[in-house]
């Protein structure tokens, strides 16, 4: 789409050019700032934008389902970037450079109740997937070396059963089964006493067919195996806990806090009556106002004969 001398001379493009593949180009104003901006990555661990230095719009924008397409002209003080709204609109965006500005937070907390069944599977389905398009959109140098490490669960099969969106939602990646994989799953197992886990984990590793993948992926939800789930839910966490946590308002604070006093509150009762829980929070994004308004979910642990079930309750401003 844009002629190759862009991309030597800043890979912003590049990035550029993806966010019109999938057509998803719409120029925002960040809080406090005077450039046009775009999003490019957006999920509970990062907010990424690119930034259109001293920029200034001919004509407007228009928020029409129709295909984007883009040109630029290189100018002598900057560039041009022509969009084309489907042949209804035409408007033009002047600037002197493209970068990236991307924060990152703490998404160990995060969570998101789009699927029922084994919902702290999903979670954790969720946020390693979150990791993955931290790292394949902006590279290991956004990612701890943990984070790396953990990113490589995101493709692997017995965990994917667990999708954390509804199909039609669904992005899927190739399935990946990799050595150092296993060999974390293996250290995670030992550190818990999981021997029949780590005995499939072998197995698995072995011969990652699809049998043994659909054992491993049921064994998952079995209570026998909740310490070996609940260190890698520990982990994740952990590895995400590095980075800040968003900042909001005093008002906006005020009310995280009254949910939060709330949710704890019942987290605690349910602990006393010797239930195992987690709490879980959705929040809306820093830098680019979104629909999402903030709740706190407490997932509890109730399990029946084999399977380790839960139930989730959320809390929320009436």
């Amino acid at each position: 789409m844009f002629d190759e001398i862009y991309y030597s001379e800043n890979d912003a493009f590049v990035k550029l050019e993806q966010i019109f593949e999938l057509n998803v180009f719409c120029p925002i104003h960040i809080p406090d700032d005077k450039d046009i901006a775009v999003a490019y990555l957006m999920n509970d661990a990062v907010e990424s934008f690119l930034i259109f230095k001293d920029s200034v719009m001919t004509g407007d924008y228009c928020d029409i389902d129709v295909e984007q397409t883009a040109s630029i002209d290189k100018l002598d003080d900057g560039y041009m970037l022509i969009v084309n709204q489907g042949g209804e609109n035409v408007f033009t965006i002047r600037f002197t450079e493209l970068v990236l500005r991307t924060h990152l937070f703490n998404y160990g907390c995060m969570g998101h109740f789009w699927v029922k069944g084994y919902e702290y599977l999903r979670q954790l389905e969720y946020q390693l997937a979150d990791i993955r398009d931290k790292y394949r959109y902006l590279g290991d140098e956004y990612c701890s070396e943990k984070e790396m490490q953990l990113m490589k669960l995101a493709d692997f099969p017995p965990i994917k059963r667990y999708k954390s969106v509804p199909d039609r939602y669904y992005v899927p990646y190739p399935d990946c089964v990799y050595q150092e994989t296993i060999d974390y799953l293996l250290s995670i197992a030992q550190q818990v006493n999981d021997c029949s886990m780590a005995m499939i984990i072998r197995k698995y590793g072995k011969k990652p067919s699809g049998y043994n993948s659909f054992l491993l992926g049921v064994m998952l939800h079995i209570k026998k195996h909740a310490d070996f789930v609940d260190a890698l839910i520990k982990d994740l966490r952990d590895a995400a806990s590095i980075y800040d946590d968003r900042i909001f308002s005093e008002d906006e604070n005020r009310e995280h806090k009254s949910i939060h006093i709330i949710a704890e509150k019942k987290l605690e009762e349910y602990e006393k009556r010797g239930f195992r829980g987690i709490l879980y929070r959705e929040e809306p994004f820093m830098y680019s106002k979104d629909s999402i308004t903030y709740k706190e979910h407490v997932l509890v642990f109730k399990n029946g004969l084999v399977n380790r079930k839960c139930e989730i309750y959320t809390y929320e401003v009436d």
